[in-house]
């Protein structure tokens, strides 16, 4: 397939090294040009704006938006919606709120432009080497571009999830999961650092990841960022993400108490820095390469 690809960033990036591998011919476009070079060095077709990225795809048009969710897709959406024609397909592929991607998808249909919501996990790894997608909007349509999930996918790794809006929430209520999950790692440590046997913590977090029932790529990613020269300087504070504000939205929505209690976990770091912090700290910069800040 050939495919518009517009946000070139740590997902984006990878994502269209990905496509290109797995015999895609991709249309790249970012806001700032040195991402675009970099893929065009590795095979992609560059484009310095959105009007040029349209004239360079086939008279049948995908476009895929790797972009930060809120304003960021309104604005982009609003740009392509003129350049485009009926039948075309918009495919946002970031962490937007489901509520929006309904709108998106109610606007786009009345000028008859199909549009999938899709949760996108996995990191920069999975993003580079396999990724995991939650897919939302007219079946039909995810059938007709069904390829590019499976090519940038694990096995078994993608799905339909429903309707318009399906996706972006599977993938919230994954993030919530996520949330209860790392904060179980953290908390764990911690009890543990707290007694009086002088654990080394980077070898208990490598029988957790080896073996235990607990083993995962959180853990594993724990281990490896335990490894990483900064660690000792992460001063324990979590800052806020993009996916903080729409937590607190799903746990209006049913009932989460784990994810609330993670939440406001994180939120407790930013005025008590602790070793709970530096842990989820380290695993969110380990597999989506978000900030902290060092001592």
């Amino acid at each position: 397939m050939k495919i518009g690809f517009i946000g070139l960033g740590r997902m984006g990036g990878n994502m269209v090294l990905r496509l290109l591998e797995t015999g895609h011919t991709v249309v790249a476009n970012n806001r700032s040009p040195e991402p675009t070079k970099a893929v065009m060095r590795k095979g992609a077709i560059g484009s310095n704006s959105i009007d040029e990225l349209i004239t360079k795809l086939p008279k049948k048009k995908i476009i895929w938006l790797m972009v930060p969710a809120g304003d960021v897709v309104d604005s982009l959406i609003k740009q392509i919606i003129p350049l485009l024609k009926r039948g075309d397909i918009i495919i946002d592929g970031g962490n937007s709120y489901y509520k929006d991607s309904i709108r998106h998808a109610k606007a786009l249909k009345k000028k008859g432009i199909k549009f999938l919501d899709c949760g996108t996990s996995g990191g920069i790894e999975g993003a580079r080497h396999g990724a995991c997608m939650m897919v939302g909007g007219e079946k039909k349509v995810f059938t007709q571009v069904e390829k590019l999930f499976k090519d940038l996918c694990v096995k078994d790794g993608y799905g339909y999830m429903g309707a318009s809006g399906a996706g972006h929430f599977v993938k919230m209520v994954h993030n919530g999961i996520e949330y209860g999950m790392m904060s179980a790692i953290a908390e764990g440590m911690n009890a543990i650092d707290k007694q009086n046997f002088k654990t080394d913590l980077k070898i208990v977090a490598k029988v957790y990841a080896n073996g235990s029932i607990i083993e995962g790529r959180l853990m594993k990613w724990l281990l490896k960022g335990m490894d990483r020269p900064y660690y000792n300087k992460i001063p324990g504070t979590v800052p806020q993400g993009e996916t903080e504000k729409e937590m607190e939205l799903l746990e209006k929505l049913v009932p989460m108490p784990v994810l609330k209690q993670a939440r406001l976990t994180r939120v407790k770091t930013r005025k008590n820095p602790s070793l709970i912090g530096r842990i989820i700290a380290v695993m969110r910069n380990e597999f989506g390469g978000h900030a902290f800040k060092k001592e």
